[in-house]
């Protein structure tokens, strides 16, 4: 009975969510405004959500839960340096196969500094605006669909209705992801940002900060544009299988991360002791005194 409010929530979220990305890449199918527009959305359906599916006396609530004035603290640093392995990864592969090289760059004091004050200023606005989807995906659906299945699987399922969520970027406008064909690079990105999902969750889950979590997506993002400006390839469309967000090589290296942190995530191995812990305490309450021997 207690699951049915979390299920409407969920389904209402994800309903008006689609519909706003479905319209807005409908609308303005060639502007890249629609992408800038489409990061907001999570947050915009949140705030739709506060005021109609979300009980009177718990928005508050709702909005104090996304950990806004946390910090992250420690979860800071892989949310930082994991994209940048993740970078090295892809794109070192595209240089390896030949796909792509690196661009000739001829480093000056003046333009190194121009470059590195230019960097800050993106890893800081930039994380400002992927708030905009975190408060939506990992603040708001990620802890509703824990509720209704294990940590795991939610980080799982919450990645893949976020993949599910840039198909009408990729499918109905031109300005996402516009290299190579759609039938391969719309199951491709799907797959990558399902798996991606993992890592934030479990960024999400250890620091209970949704500025964490921005952090991080954003730090991926900005990766992967400095990777796509640090070479050059011959054909575009092939880089575009090999690295970037629908890349093999970008698959298999986020898929690498996902394996690793589902397996040896602290967090998520403290969460199953305590799981079993209060299911043998809730079985010695009802057990038989014989029956609890037995199950020692």
């Amino acid at each position: 009975m207690f699951r049915t409010p979390v299920i409407r929530e969920i389904t209402a979220f994800v309903a008006v969510a689609f519909s706003l990305a479905i319209a807005v890449a409908t609308a303005l199918p060639d502007a890249e405004i629609n992408m800038v527009l489409s990061v907001f959305i999570p947050a915009l359906t949140v705030a739709i959500m506060t005021f109609t599916v979300i009980p009177r006396g718990s928005r508050k609530e709702l909005w104090r839960s996304f950990g806004l004035n946390k910090s992250g603290g420690s979860a800071l640093r892989p949310a930082l340096t994991v994209p940048v392995a993740l970078l090295l990864l892809a794109y070192g592969a595209a240089v390896l196969t030949g796909v792509a090289d690196f661009v000739s760059i001829t480093a000056t004091p003046l333009g190194t500094a121009s470059w590195v004050v230019d960097l800050l200023i993106e890893l800081g606005i930039g994380t400002l605006f992927i708030l905009g989807e975190e408060i939506g995906w990992r603040g708001y659906l990620l802890p509703r669909i824990q509720q209704l299945t294990g940590m795991r699987r939610a980080a799982l399922l919450t990645g893949f209705i976020h993949g599910l969520f840039h198909l009408p970027l990729i499918l109905i406008a031109t300005t996402y992801d516009a290299d190579g064909a759609r039938w391969i690079v719309a199951p491709a990105v799907v797959a990558t940002i399902t798996l991606a999902g993992v890592f934030y969750a479990y960024l999400w889950d250890r620091s209970h900060s949704v500025w964490t979590v921005a952090v991080a997506h954003n730090a991926a993002n900005t990766a992967f544009t400095l990777g796509a400006t640090a070479v050059i390839a011959s054909n575009p469309d092939h880089l575009a299988y090999v690295a970037g967000e629908s890349g093999l090589a970008t698959f298999g290296a986020v898929a690498l991360v996902a394996t690793i942190y589902l397996l040896r995530a602290r967090v998520w191995r403290d969460n199953d002791k305590a799981a079993v812990h209060d299911t043998l305490h809730a079985s010695r309450e009802v057990l038989h005194p014989n029956q609890v021997a037995a199950v020692r």
